[in-house]
């Protein structure tokens, strides 16, 4: 009897607090369709999680739509720019700081590929990849 741990309780955590902010986007651009199909998404309306800065104040990081604990940000195309890399790094972070999973929601398997590399590259590992057909 003295050999079995004692049973700790588990540790529980306050759900994300998600906030909504306006989008204006161009309208004719086929994926602000793509966009806007995400799950939970509200057309005109990004969902945001806040990222505490190192300095102590807080910015919000913007996602498409919002899935139970997951957060969902939909890509027509996967880019390895210096922009795409800082915006991996502020949905890792934030995903962090929540102890979230992202999904990226991307329309074909050369998408999913590209993606896959990217998140391997910069060392993410609480996003996944999925296909989603437009």
């Amino acid at each position: 009897m003295r050999s079995l741990r004692m049973a700790r309780p588990r540790t529980i955590y306050d759900p994300p607090q998600i906030g909504w902010v306006k989008e204006t986007l161009k309208r004719d651009e086929p994926w602000r369709a793509y966009n806007d199909s995400a799950t939970g998404a509200r057309t005109g309306q990004a969902p945001t999680l806040m990222r505490t800065m190192p300095n102590g104040s807080k910015r919000p990081v913007k996602f498409d739509g919002i899935q139970a604990e997951y957060v969902i940000d939909r890509k027509w195309g996967v880019r390895d720019a210096p922009h795409a890399r800082a915006q991996i790094l502020r949905q890792s972070q934030v995903l962090a700081q929540h102890r979230l999973i992202g999904t990226w929601e991307v329309p074909n398997p050369v998408q999913k590929s590209k993606a896959l590399k990217l998140l391997k590259k910069m060392n993410v590992t609480n996003i996944k990849v999925r296909v989603v057909k437009p």
